[in-house]
């Protein structure tokens, strides 16, 4: 499954490319979304000057249009917990994480030439295997996830479908994959769109999907149908077809929404 397969316009395009990040959501915004992005992480300090000279470079490359990175800046002054962590004993230090593992590392200042290959070559390279695996049965696999996403866990369930094995039970993860990149996404921010009410919308149906809560959740994303464009709406459509799947097309919660969506839905 292609990582932005099902996205509006191109989510990658919306991401932050610059994050800072600390102990407190290091998990979240590096080890969980390294499991989309490659994150490359700088670990700095004010008073290094090194780390002064390093960090415009890493800036300049994480925002160029084609750029297929995020980078995140810890500082280690205010972060010690997270630098003791990963050994950090001189800066500037610089890691890339892929499936939220660290794959390769350099210290000090290089040249933007350097640091380019060095990103490109993590980028090109297949990552590790998830740390976190499902049944190697699909169709138990798909079980898995469901279970997840019923109980709003996006990140689990993004795991157990992304890159599905080929075979009878791949057209199910596809058409639930989207509701698992749609909660994950709104975990970290990635699926934030700076459309305030969309995104009040988006972030009122994840936490009711967190709370068991559907019948809300599918609420809500009816209301996002009419606060984006027209290719976020396309984009609201896929998430709702993915929970009336995950709910099937008996439950009275889908036949009470389904009628609805189909009367504000754009014609095809």
């Amino acid at each position: 499954m292609k990582l932005f397969s099902f996205f509006k316009k191109d989510k990658a395009a919306r991401r932050a490319a610059i994050i800072d990040v600390s102990d407190a959501n290091f998990e979240q915004q590096v080890i969980r979304r390294s499991y989309k992005s490659p994150v490359l992480v700088d670990f700095w300090a004010e008073w290094c000057m090194p780390c002064r000279q390093l960090g415009p470079v890493l800036e300049k490359l994480a925002e160029e249009p084609d750029g297929e990175f995020i980078l995140a800046k810890l500082n280690t002054e205010n972060n010690r917990r997270t630098a003791v962590k990963y050994s950090i004993q001189s800066i500037p230090n610089v890691k890339m994480f892929r499936n939220g593992q660290v794959v390769d590392e350099f210290t000090g200042a290089m040249p933007m030439g350097l640091v380019r290959r060095f990103i490109a070559k993590q980028i090109k390279t297949p990552p590790p295997p998830p740390a976190i695996k499902g049944s190697n049965t699909p169709a138990q696999r798909i079980k898995q996830a469901e279970q997840h996403l019923k109980k709003g866990r996006g990140f689990e369930a993004f795991i157990l479908l992304d890159n599905f094995p080929p075979g009878n039970e791949e057209n199910t993860a596809n058409t639930l994959f989207p509701l698992a990149r749609f909660l994950f996404d709104m975990e970290d921010g990635d699926g934030l769109t700076g459309l305030e009410a969309l995104d009040r919308a988006y972030q009122a149906a994840a936490n009711a999907l967190r709370q068991r809560k559907p019948d809300q959740a599918l609420a809500q994303l009816l209301t996002a149908l009419g606060a984006g464009e027209d290719i976020d709406q396309s984009y609201t459509l896929q998430v709702i077809d993915s929970l009336f799947a995950l709910l099937g097309e008996n439950h009275p919660i889908t036949k009470q929404y389904r009628e609805q969506v189909t009367a504000v839905s754009p014609p095809a």
